[in-house]
């Protein structure tokens, strides 16, 4: 009895293993896995222990430099190698990773073999072939064979174009994030197409008839560039698209961050659960280095005063209060985006952070990231920190 129920436990204790939740900090993804071994062999002379995975949902490689259990290690760390390294998007992944794509093999069955019943044997008439007069044989020409007819695909309307994103740190070529084809520089809408691929474009309908392309890749800086449609500058790729080449800087230590996970309630100046994971990453970072001193900025979509609610004496930092939040029907965008950076702060203060290390600023609408009446726009609802270093 003793003994099952030593086994029982054991069972247990793994099934509970097992379920844990595992956070892996990664810093790149790729889909050609040499290229993720690249990046891990540059980490690890930086000093990471850098490994890949593979992502089955994403079908992507995945490097990461830590696998932990501990949720506010994991986010602790992304945080500071955002602050102080180049690698300025790194994320944590929560879930499982594996280490190479699973490839279902099929068993091969093989049919069973009927047993054949010899053929009884009989015996055929011999048959004689008769003789043909060879001069009254009619010689018919081969007639030539038709080739089979191939259907074209109907090319796309447009002239081809190919976007290609430089590093100019290492003049390597970049393939991740977005190219945005507008009008000009403050069209309400776009065109959105990823990097490093052939895309077809009609001519524009402005009278100067150019494109304007912004880019919206993380850890770089955003960076805009026009080309005239007709007479575009650049070379010809080997299927005659046009090369537009855009150079992009990776952004510095001491650069803005913008905090990605740290999401408000629509014309709200509290945040959605997840906000937390982040922002107690940031909390541990500064602690660690006691330095530190932070700025932070507050941002909304759109630029026009509207009705809002904000937190009052014993609002949560994480959700809606009714009976505690503060109404008001006619805040201006720049007083709800310093509320929201006020929020911000005061969690930090509550997590033991010094308030004379954080500053504010409510920036309100003018700093959008994406159109305001577009799809991406309640991305425009964010904070960004900026990082210096103490006196």
């Amino acid at each position: 009895m003793r003994k099952i129920q030593l086994t029982l436990l054991i069972v247990v204790l793994a099934l509970q293993s097992f379920a844990q939740e595992s956070y892996y900090v990664n810093i790149g993804a790729f889909k050609n896995s040499s290229n993720a071994d690249r990046l891990v062999e540059k980490c690890k002379l930086q000093g990471y222990q850098g490994e890949q995975a593979f992502n089955a949902d994403k079908q992507l490689y995945y490097v990461y430099v830590l696998a932990t259990t501990d949720k506010r290690k994991a986010y602790a760390l992304a945080v500071k190698l955002r602050a102080e390294t180049e690698y300025k998007d790194a994320w944590v992944y929560e879930g499982n990773l594996g280490t190479k794509p699973v490839v279902k093999i099929e068993p091969i069955v093989t049919p069973p073999v009927e047993e054949k019943k010899p053929e009884p044997i009989v015996e055929k008439p011999v048959v004689t072939d008769p003789v043909v007069d060879s001069t009254k044989i009619v010689k018919t020409e081969p007639q030539a064979q038709t080739p089979p007819q191939v259907e074209e695909k109907p090319k796309p309307k447009g002239k081809p174009f190919y976007f290609k994103l430089r590093n100019t740190y290492d003049n390597t070529e970049i393939k991740s994030g977005e190219v945005h084809v507008q009008e000009g520089i403050r069209a309400p809408q776009y065109r959105a197409y990823k990097p490093g691929e052939i895309v077809y474009l009609e001519a524009p309908l402005n009278k100067r008839g150019a494109y304007t392309i912004v880019t919206q890749v993380a850890g770089y800086g955003a960076a805009s560039t026009v080309f005239n449609f007709q007479n575009p500058q650049g070379e010809k790729g080997p299927d005659g698209e046009t090369i537009v080449e855009i150079p992009l800087v990776k952004a510095k230590k001491g650069d803005y961050v913008d905090f990605t996970n740290v999401r408000f309630y629509k014309n709200a100046a509290f945040m959605y659960a997840p906000s937390q994971n982040e922002l107690d990453g940031l909390v541990d970072l500064m602690k660690e280095n006691i330095r530190y001193e932070i700025k932070i900025h507050g941002h909304v979509n759109g630029d026009q005063p509207r009705e809002t609610f904000t937190m009052g004496p014993n609002s949560s930092f994480f959700a809606p209060t009714p009976s505690a939040d503060v109404t008001n029907k006619n805040m201006s965008a720049k007083d709800l985006s310093l509320k929201r950076a006020e929020a911000v702060r005061d969690y930090l203060i509550s997590q033991g952070i010094g308030a004379k290390r954080i500053s504010v600023k409510g920036e309100g609408g003018k700093i959008p990231l994406y159109p305001e009446g577009g799809t991406l726009s309640q991305y425009n609802d964010r904070v960004e920190i900026e990082f210096t270093k103490g006196k």
